[in-house]
């Protein structure tokens, strides 16, 4: 059986749409698979996944893009609890601080 992986994304750039699509390639022997940019994303999107991917560079001062990406992580946070999830982007990540308090956010919401 094939879970069903759902891969959302923002990019500004480029790179991490690039990171996205290389993800989605890797899992095209999984029939249920999706690459979803965010704008284009919804909660039936989590909701349906068995392993979520969320990918987003880091912006400014180290925080995730502010317009989009950082709403819909909001308007999910009820719908991850218990989910496979795996965080990827691009950009300067500093000392890894960025990551580690994106990963902290998604263990408070599950």
């Amino acid at each position: 059986m094939n879970n069903k992986i759902n891969i959302i994304y923002w990019s500004g750039t480029g790179n991490t749409e690039l990171m996205a699509q290389s993800i989605y390639e890797g899992s095209s022997k999984n029939e249920n698979v999706r690459l979803i940019s965010v704008d284009k994303a919804n909660v039936d999107d989590v909701k349906e996944a068995d392993i979520l991917f969320l990918g987003c560079p880091s912006m400014g001062n180290e925080v995730l893009e502010e317009t989009e990406m950082e709403p819909f992580m909001e308007s999910i946070s009820n719908d991850i609890k218990g989910k496979k999830i795996v965080l990827f982007g691009s950009y300067g990540w500093g000392d890894g601080e960025w990551m580690q308090d994106w990963e902290e956010r998604i263990r408070k919401c599950g």
